[in-house]
């Protein structure tokens, strides 16, 4: 071959780019595939971290509630907190997996119980550039036992959307909670108590606290009286009637002694101007007394009266049981009474196995509400003027003072579960999660159960939650 034909040849092969594109593409697919690998051996990672974090927390919890309970001993821990890891972890044997569990500790003094869990993960893509084809991947859980003292104050929907399967259902779901509940209770030992709060038009609160409820003019506004035990005492009437009713005229209400004969209570209202304003707080009656709007008609007020805080399984089912379904929606004051039950402010005021306890003086004490509903609250009396009222047509009015009153019930340490059975309106659907306390970690405070089997489920998992210790770490 002569040399202008080696020279040409020469330069066609430097010119010739076909080679470096293949190996360009290779290299690139390459890159491709290991950054795909990476990617599914992180998810991997974090997906297992995350099944054994769930599962360990799990078996703190539940050992820590068995331990609260009594249902363990301090000895049998151990053995129980790895039976409800593996079972939660779904392995048949962990001696066999790349599971292990470890440092399992209960410490008596300090009422608490720990331990750390870890996975062998194999190493394909991750290893790539490092001597390791596996890494560990671990957590660590911890919860105290020993039940503090709780508070519970059932809300309960009892309108007339509730009637017919619906009013059923909530009897169910209501009693599964009150037993759940109350299963930590000993015969020598009281840990939580629930009281039972009933609302349509308006709470039936009972002959024994409508000593504390005045008959109310039909106003937006009221000057309420100031319950007086000396006054009560010598008369039967904790108020000045006669002075009171100089204010105006009550309407089909035929006052026995100031009180109305159905034992029912309306929303609390803003004072007359110059006066103290009670309306959202928990004050109790020394400092107002809470109204009875005579637009409230005698045949309105729920035959099922409030249950103050009890610990008797069995009354509180019967309460329940008892319930009917009638009327418009005011669930504020349902909300309302409900905090007054739970409020030390009302301990002097209620019976003596009723009186709530005090969180100053009892810092592991723990109040919930359970505020239920299957409808818009839509009823009020509060800030609505005479000729304006109409029963159920006070949406935005009944929802105001719902926000009010929750804001202050969250600020005073209480949280609030709230339940929307069957509920497909957005507006009380909003309403009701800006209500609940903020979602804590895996812990939810709103529910949408849609079936009577989902509602018992729910009032199921609430009880449970309660119960639930934080974790401490």
């Amino acid at each position: 071959m002569g040399k202008k034909k080696l020279s040409a040849l020469g330069r066609k092969f430097q010119r010739d780019e076909n080679g470096n594109f293949l190996m360009m593409f290779g290299l690139a697919t390459a890159a491709i595939f290991l950054t795909i690998g990476l990617s599914v051996e992180y998810a991997q990672s974090i997906n297992m971290k995350t099944r054994v974090t769930n599962s360990l927390d799990a078996a703190t919890l539940a050992t820590a509630r068995a331990l609260s309970i009594g249902d363990i001993t301090e000895a049998q821990a151990e053995n129980y907190l790895e039976a409800v890891f593996i079972a939660n972890i779904g392995v048949d044997n962990i001696d066999a997996s790349r599971f292990k569990l470890d440092d399992v500790t209960v410490d008596p003094v300090a009422n608490t119980v720990s331990a750390k869990a870890s996975f062998d993960q194999d190493l394909r893509f991750i290893s790539v550039g490092t001597s390791s084809d596996k890494q560990v991947v671990g957590s660590q859980s911890g919860a105290t036992y020993g039940i503090s003292d709780i508070e519970v104050a059932m809300v309960l929907d009892i309108t007339g959307s509730m009637g017919g399967s619906k009013i059923v259902a909530l009897r169910q779901a209501a009693n599964l909670g009150i037993e759940e509940l109350l299963s930590v209770n000993t015969p020598n030992d009281t840990k939580v108590r629930i009281s039972v709060v009933p609302y349509s038009y308006a709470v039936n609160v009972g002959s024994d606290l409508s000593k504390y409820v005045y008959l109310d003019f039909p106003y937006r506004r009221s000057p309420a009286p100031a319950f007086s035990s000396a006054l009560y005492d010598q008369t039967g009437t904790g108020y000045d009637v006669s002075e009171f009713l100089e204010y105006g005229n009550i309407n089909h209400l035929n006052p026995r002694d100031g009180y109305a004969d159905d034992h029912c209570a309306t929303d609390r209202k803003r004072a007359n101007r110059g006066g103290t304003n009670y309306q959202y707080t928990d004050a109790n009656p020394g400092s107002a007394m809470i109204p009875r709007d005579s637009r409230l008609n005698t045949s309105w007020c729920p035959s099922a009266a409030l249950m103050p805080l009890s610990d008797d399984e069995t009354a509180l089912k019967n309460r329940v049981n008892s319930l009917g379904a009638s009327g418009w929606t005011a669930g504020q004051i349902g909300l309302q009474w409900a905090w007054y039950m739970l409020s030390p402010k009302w301990a002097d005021y209620l019976p003596a196995g009723s009186k709530p306890g005090d969180p100053i003086a009892d810092d592991d004490l723990q109040k919930y509400i359970i505020l239920m509903t299957d409808g818009q609250f839509n009823t009020a009396y509060a800030d609505v003027r005479r000729r304006n009222w109409r029963a159920g047509s006070q949406g935005s009015t009944s929802r105001t003072h719902t926000d009010n009153l929750c804001d202050n019930v969250k600020s005073n340490k209480i949280k609030i579960f709230t339940i929307g059975f069957q509920l497909y309106n957005s507006t009380a659907l909003n309403m009701l999660k800006d209500c609940a306390t903020p979602d804590e970690g895996d812990v939810t405070y709103h529910y949408e159960p849609e079936t009577a089997s989902e509602l018992k489920e729910t009032y199921e998992d609430i009880a449970r939650t309660i119960q639930t210790l934080r974790l401490i770490n």
